[in-house]
């Protein structure tokens, strides 16, 4: 593994394979998070670094199994489909309980657990504890969403 430098004093990880080729190109983060590239040079290289790395299918994605956004090691990155790439994300920004697929309902003062999958939102149930709540979560994101599913791990 090698280290490719970034903006930001951050570094991308890749393997030794493919450090040499990507070395080449001025990488910078860009506002997702990802390693990123515009220098075209004539060659109409571009884009995020994973990408260049796996070349994705017309109508597929590259997911970074481990949540990484800079582990660009092969063994991390894996071909999806929009949906499964979804699945794997982390929580959002605004996101107030600290777990994924939790939020705290006003009305019941009780933390609630939704999942969903094609557009269709599963209620999980009410809960006493955010805790509970992400443990419910987990197991139903486990079942739906097999090895793309991002857990809590509570």
């Amino acid at each position: 593994m090698k280290e490719i430098p970034l903006t930001h004093g951050l570094v991308a990880l890749v393997d030794d394979g493919d450090f040499e080729w990507l070395s080449g190109y001025h990488w910078f983060l860009d506002g997702d998070g990802y390693a990123a590239c515009n220098d075209f040079r004539g060659t109409r290289f571009g884009g995020c670094m994973h990408s260049q790395i796996m070349r994705p299918k017309k109508g597929t994605e590259t997911d970074h199994k481990n949540g990484n956004k800079l582990d660009n090691q092969r063994v991390n990155l894996r071909g999806c489909t929009s949906a499964q790439n979804n699945w794997n994300s982390g929580i959002y920004k605004n996101n107030t309980s600290g777990y994924k697929g939790v939020s705290w309902h006003k009305r019941d003062k009780k933390w609630q657990a939704k999942i969903s999958k094609h557009g269709i939102i599963y209620s999980l149930g009410s809960f006493d504890s955010p805790d509970e709540a992400a443990r419910a979560y987990d197991k139903a994101a486990a079942e739906m969403f097999g090895e793309f599913a991002r857990i809590n791990g509570v």
